[in-house]
């Protein structure tokens, strides 16, 4: 006899039995034994998934507005059976969210409903939209949006402008005098605090802050019943976009209270939603979240719907229902609401901790998705989030950009295609552009409803361009400009173009940029400016690049104008990148570097190092080799020179490892003969009995790469015992002090398989010296380095130098003050004393920066720059090591080739290097 086929009615039925079993069985229990039922009917339904998909996903809303969803029973997104668990978790929370309260409907079919409306809410909201962002991948991503969202914060007030005057980067610019004036601004507090204090919030932001992010994340939330970790309760999230409540008053009267019942009167179940909203909202137990008002375009008809909005909140405020409204600043005031416990706030920009908890989600999310929950994807994710945060923090203008999540979100994906940031960062710059004048700007809402006018990008970019070129020229590196003046100038460019009415078309021009793209600005009272300085050097750059029209002499003529200043430094380097980048033009790139290193106007040294900065953005490709050469070969040099500015000197160092030039002697060891020298702060006669050599110059990172390459974290035999300890974690379950124990908690053994600085942009360069190492990963070096020699003298080894070898080294026979003589050089070290202000340089610098303070005996770097490891105790209870020859943190007095410190072996701070000797071997 045939088995009778399973009617899915049934097993629907059998769900809702479950649902009384909860109090006696558990809800695990009954999330599970509702998943295998759910399974049951997507196996039935597999076959007619298609029309079931088309009847579900069909039927308009007002005026170009649809809905899309599959049936509540079939898995739309992700994995069937963890879909079926949170369609089982949906009947539960269904159960829940209704017990006690008194409906007009049947409790049945108002929790069948309310199960259906939760699971499309979390089939619909589940993964991060990534639409618009103008970034392509071969394999679709699918991020959950709770793996990767980082909470918003705001201000419980509205800016003066269209956006922030922000104190963090003043939307990347300089503050004026006038931003120096307090601004008595609240301290920005978590919108879902602020949402928890009030009936009503407006969420007000700037494009890509998260506005629709942070209303889908609060829905999904509350479908997923997360609500009271929210603050927020169990409520039903109601989202729609009001664009399409606006689409809906075109063609009818019709009350929002209706038009939510008709907006989700189908979305796949075979239960009504509209009347279950209503009881919701009688409750008092719903979430109102209402997106975009600043997509209602008619000034007229978007009065009309704040209006109804107003009326709405009026009314279901009282029984306990909470309320969010987002729109941009953009033509808010004209319609400012006002009511009852409804306050606004607007959103501020990222810092620096929310940027880093973004780009750790976001890595592990990706790698998560590639390859499962693994090992392996995790040391991935990690060392994805560090090239992520170097590329964010390396440069400023990338930084500034990255405040914004979704601009941030975009450097992500660039970042996963394999752009190489920030030197790549005029293709960051101009898919930014592309993406807020065209694609996002037509995905990015709920309503899926494309602006009344859509932007030709081409033609945009054409009076953008020289508009901030303009910009850049009557108010550099602040970006702002009066009204009236921004009104005449676009006329005149329209002018220009041969535009048969030129006021006209700039009134038009600036309404269209404000509204749709929101890339320029009132950024004050009668002021207005880009919506980051950032744009306005990228837009500048491109002008002076079209302006040249592929003629190198013509561009380095407008950009040598601005060597040395500060404001015009980004444009230039933004100008090179725009014509070897985008317009493919490298050898002209490589003809305006060239000049630019030629240059013979501003401070000595500035316009190479400008030139070697250009190259390393554009390079590979960017600009031909020959022309990368000759940079290189100018910037040496000036690395060197006393009369060029130190800083100077230490960015021509960082750009020379950065180009893969090293010094040709790297590996040099100097001889120090046998004999007596001067010794000690009273310059008392000392011998050296056996000859020795000592390194020229402090190891460097290319160098410990080697050992690092090599293997030697995972070499037991290059290790002593204690050091072997320390690096396995075994020297961690000693009883130690608590200095001890400090610098072992601060660096855990998954950390001990490279120095700690390892793989900082600057700290990491190759020609400067390696620190962040313990003196017992400076013993394994020098014993990986022993058995890797060409050859080494019998009898002799290669070890650190003893505290008498290494002064030896330093002062000479004749017992030097300073390695170059008695008195203090700032252009011979880097100290603290060395800059001309006596605050420092800022980091280490390269190896072969300072010929002016090497010692009698050819040794370069034994004054400042990295404190050395030696060889010797500092006391005889042989707890401390003796540590030589001062920092780029310690003062001149601390770089007297006398001076000795001392340091516990397990230190290792970010000026701690070490050298080199081969030398006798020590006897036990």
């Amino acid at each position: 006899m045939a088995r009778r086929k399973e009617d899915p009615a049934e097993l629907y039925a059998k769900i809702a039995s479950l649902e009384n079993l909860v109090p006696e069985l558990g809800e695990d229990v009954v999330y599970q034994k509702i998943a295998e039922l759910r399974a049951r009917i997507q196996t039935i339904t597999a076959s007619n998934l298609s029309a079931a998909s088309a009847k579900g996903r069909g039927r308009a809303v007002g005026r170009d507005q649809r809905l899309e969803s599959g049936d509540s029973s079939v898995a739309v997104q992700g994995d069937v059976n963890d879909s079926s668990i949170i369609h089982a978790q949906t009947v539960v929370l269904a159960d829940r969210f209704w017990r006690g309260l008194k409906a007009a409907l049947p409790t049945p079919d108002l929790k069948q409903a309310t199960s259906a409306y939760l699971a499309y809410l979390v089939d619909r909201h589940n993964y991060l939209s990534l639409k618009g962002m103008g970034v392509s991948d071969r394999v679709p991503l699918r991020l959950a949006l709770l793996d990767v969202y980082v909470p918003l914060k705001a201000r419980l007030e509205l800016p003066e402008g269209e956006t922030w005057q922000r104190e963090l980067s003043l939307a990347g610019r300089e503050p004026t005098n006038e931003d120096l004036t307090p601004l008595r601004l609240s301290d920005p507090l978590s919108v879902l605090d602020i949402l928890a204090s009030h009936s009503g919030v407006i969420v007000l932001g700037d494009p890509g802050a998260g506005k629709t992010t942070f209303l889908k994340y609060i829905a999904l939330c509350l479908a997923r019943g997360d609500g009271e970790k929210l603050g927020l309760g169990e409520r039903l999230p109601i989202l729609m976009p009001l664009a399409a409540y606006a689409n809906a008053l075109q063609v009818e009267d019709i009350r929002l209270d209706d038009f939510i019942a008709e907006y989700f009167s189908d979305i796949g179940s075979d239960t009504s939603i509209g009347p279950m909203l209503e009881e919701a909202l009688r409750a008092g137990r719903a979430l109102i979240l209402l997106d975009g008002l600043d997509e209602v375009r008619d000034l007229n008809l978007r009065n009309t719907v704040v209006e109804r909005v107003v009326d709405f909140y009026a009314f279901h405020r009282r029984p306990g229902n909470k309320f969010v409204i987002t729109s941009r600043i953009v033509g808010y005031r004209a319609v400012r609401p006002s009511a009852d416990d409804l306050v606004e706030c607007t959103l501020v920009d990222f810092d620096d901790a929310e940027i880093e908890d973004f780009v750790q989600r976001w890595t592990i999310a990706i790698e998560k998705q590639a390859q499962g929950n693994t090992a392996v994807a995790r040391g991935d994710a990690e060392q994805d989030r560090r090239e992520l945060l170097d590329a964010v923090y390396q440069n400023s203008g990338v930084r500034r950009l990255a405040s914004t999540p979704l601009l941030l979100t975009i450097l992500a994906l660039m970042k996963r295609q394999g752009v190489s940031l920030p030197e790549r960062r005029v293709q960051l710059y101009d898919q930014y552009v592309t993406t807020l004048l065209s694609t996002w700007n037509r995905a990015r809402s709920l309503s899926g409803r494309s602006p009344s006018r859509d932007l030709d990008e081409l033609q945009t970019v054409s009076v953008l361009a020289p508009l901030a070129l303009w910009m850049h020229e009557v108010s550099p590196g602040v970006g702002l400009v009066k009204r009236e003046d921004l009104g005449r100038k676009l006329e005149e460019l329209f002018k220009e173009q041969g535009h048969p009415s030129p006021s006209n078309a700039a009134r038009q021009f600036l309404q269209d940029v404000r509204e749709h793209a929101a890339i320029l600005l009132e950024r004050g009272p009668g002021e207005y400016g880009f919506i980051h300085l950032t744009f306005e050097e990228y837009l500048s750059a491109v002008a002076i690049a079209l302006k040249g029209q592929g003629n190198p002499e013509t561009i380095a003529d407008i950009l040598l104008k601005h060597v040395g200043e500060q404001a015009w430094r980004e444009v230039t380097l933004l100008t090179i990148g725009f014509l070897g980048v985008r317009q493919q033009l490298s050898k002209v790139a490589g003809e305006v570097v060239e000049r630019l290193a030629n240059a013979r106007g501003g401070a000595p040294g500035e316009s190479i190092v400008l030139a070697g900065d250009a190259v390393l953005d554009t390079w590979p490709a960017g600009v031909p080799l020959q022309s990368k050469d000759r940079v290189v070969q100018a910037l040496a040099p000036s690395m060197q020179n006393p009369d060029v500015h130190p800083d100077l000197r230490r960015r021509a160092g960082l750009l020379l490892g950065r180009l893969s030039w090293r010094p040709p002697d790297i590996d040099r060891f100097m001889e120090v003969a046998a004999g007596s020298f001067l010794y000690g702060t009273k310059k008392e006669k000392s011998e050296t009995p056996e000859r020795f050599w000592i390194g020229k110059y402090p190891i460097t990172n290319a160098q410990y790469a080697r050992f690092v390459q090599a293997g030697g974290y995972q070499t037991r035999a290059l290790w002593s015992e204690n050091g072997w300890a320390w690096r396995t974690g075994k020297y961690d379950e000693r009883t130690l002090e608590t200095v001890d124990r400090d610098w072992l908690d601060h660096r855990p053994p998954p950390r001990r398989n490279a120095p700690y600085f390892w793989h900082s942009i600057e700290l990491g360069n190759p020609i400067f010296p390696v620190v962040g190492l313990t003196w017992y990963e400076a013993e394994a070096y020098c014993n990986w380095l022993a058995k890797n020699m060409v050859a080494v003298p019998e009898g002799y080894t290669v070890r650190l130098p003893t505290g008498q070898e290494w002064e030896h080294a330093a002062r000479g026979a004749k017992g030097r003050e300073y390695p170059w003589g008695d008195e203090f050089d700032k252009t011979a070290a880097n100290t603290w004393d060395s800059d001309p202000a006596d605050s420092g340089l800022g980091g280490t610098t390269a190896v072969c920066t300072f010929p002016q303070g090497v010692s009698p005996l050819g040794v370069w770097d034994m004054s400042g720059n990295v404190w050395e490891w030696t060889n010797s105790w500092y006391d005889e209870d042989k707890r401390y090591r003796v540590v030589r020859g001062g920092s780029w943190i310690g003062y001149q007095w601390f770089a007297r080739s006398t001076f000795c410190n001392w340091s516990i072996p397990l230190m290792f701070n970010d000026d701690l290097g070490f050298r080199v000797v081969i030398a006798p071997q020590e006897k036990a």
